[in-house]
């Protein structure tokens, strides 16, 4: 079980804190109970999207082969995209919470802590932790105490994407991408300025789920191998290094005043971006493996390639950080939690991924890489996981009862205002993230090797 130092204390006001709110978007269903023809009904949340309706196809036919044969009917509910942390929060606290979820890997913490996930040596067989080893570091997000809580089932690895014919367009050479944060600003000039208003340099989607997750800290950990995410903390010191985020505020400051970044950063949403990138309207987009499905979805015709990441000026790439991503969970207040075991292991299977792949979604299994679904696969072929994609740290972050602006809203916030001076507002939000993690290391609410290799 967990390590007595993850305690419940700290964690739960701030869950507890949408608690009055409606249940929104939620399936309703109470999980165990009987389904048709006598069969245990194990239900499964979800967040809603293309992988989602993969994964509904793939159940359906189970339901009627598999689970027929082992007496359970999967019902499969996915979710609203922008509130699905807030909707598995209120399903627990409602007592309406599923047999089985994806577990968002940033907030698996926070739901160990509040007892809500089912430790897995409990449940699952061990070929199958064996298989996802690779992922349960002592340091992954999916590991609490020194036990897996979940069990990953794509490969989020991360490039940047490069539209080919923008970049010829402009003179630049699409097999020597540009490598630092200024380059990158010089190739969106070039880009702009022959895109003539219909096309611009760089995608810089602001408004988009885990914007500073994915576009802002990201890069800054591939030339820093120290760093994690979440307001940049280097677990081996012990300390917050968030003077760091200047050099990406920095970049992407410039590219919104010069407008060679797409219009309307701050508002930008990342579905968005996504088609905005699909019809050719922009050449560069740092961003994960997820989006060769949607840009397929989308039927989109544009030649991309994908490049490593860019690193800020004086660094050299040190790593790829990747998410082995969506990772599922075992609810512990499933009333039939061998079913709902059963039901995982189907989930995080080689059957489901292979329907995934199917789909251009990214797998973590190798033998699916080489799968008929995805060998032909170019693009989706370049994001798959290489020797410097490694499996981004957890962090503290979002663990911590910060007093003041969060990460997000200080980085929001430099990035809309020119005007702002980085190193005062950067120091203050080293300073709060600092103070509230030596607070909670103190009072025993985390303990610091959770977070130490």
């Amino acid at each position: 079980m967990t390590d007595s130092s993850l305690t419940r204390r700290g964690f739960l006001g701030t869950l507890a804190a949408g608690a009055a709110a409606s249940l929104v978007g939620c399936g309703g269903s109470s999980s165990g109970s009987a389904g048709s023809g006598g069969l245990t009904t194990i239900v499964v949340w979800d967040r809603a999207g293309a992988h989602a309706k993969a994964r509904q196809e793939f159940f359906r036919t189970w339901n009627a082969q598999q689970g027929k044969s082992l007496g359970i009917e999967v019902k499969y509910e996915p979710q609203a995209t922008d509130k699905y942390e807030e909707i598995v929060r209120l399903g627990f606290q409602t007592k309406r919470a599923p047999d089985l979820f994806h577990s968002p890997s940033a907030q698996l913490g926070a739901f160990v802590a509040a007892g809500w996930v089912q430790p897995l040596p409990d449940l699952v067989g061990k070929a199958v932790l064996d298989k996802a080893a690779p992922y349960h570091q002592k340091n992954s997000e999916l590991v609490w105490g020194g036990v897996p809580y979940a069990v990953p089932t794509t490969a989020f690895t991360n490039r940047m994407l490069i539209n080919v014919e923008l970049f010829e367009k402009a003179g630049l050479d699409p097999d020597a991408p540009p490598a630092t944060f200024s380059e990158v600003r010089q190739a969106a000039a070039a880009i702009t300025k022959i895109g003539k208003g219909e096309a611009f340099g760089m995608l810089i989607p602001i408004k988009a789920t885990g914007f500073r997750q994915w576009s802002v800290d990201i890069p800054l950990m591939a030339g820093d191998a120290a760093l994690a995410q979440f307001g940049l903390f280097n677990a081996a010191a012990q300390t917050y290094e968030s003077a760091k985020y200047a050099p990406v505020i920095e970049l992407y400051r410039a590219m919104i005043v010069d407008k060679t970044a797409y219009p309307g950063a701050a508002t930008l949403t990342g579905d968005v971006a996504i088609n905005a990138f699909g019809k050719g309207e922009a050449g560069m987009y740092l961003t994960s493996s997820a989006i060769v499905s949607s840009l397929a979805d989308l039927g989109s015709t544009v030649k991309a390639v994908a490049a490593p990441l860019p690193v800020p000026d004086g660094q050299q790439l040190a790593r790829s950080p990747m998410n082995a991503g969506y990772p599922y969970a075992i609810s512990s207040t499933s009333q039939n939690p061998e079913q709902a075991a059963k039901v995982f292991e189907v989930m995080v299977g080689d059957g489901v991924q292979e329907a995934l792949a199917a789909k251009a979604a990214p797998p973590l299994n190798g033998a699916v890489w080489e799968s008929a679904a995805i060998k032909d696969n170019a693009l989706l072929q370049q994001f798959r996981p290489g020797e410097l994609d490694r499996q981004w740290p957890k962090t503290p972050g979002g663990l911590l009862q910060v007093e003041g602006e969060s990460v997000d809203q200080t980085v929001e916030k430099l990035l809309l205002d020119p005007s702002a001076a980085l190193g005062p507002a950067l120091a203050a939000m080293q300073q709060r993230m600092q103070a509230a993690y030596d607070a909670a290391v103190k009072n025993g609410e985390v303990d610091p090797r959770e977070f130490q290799a």
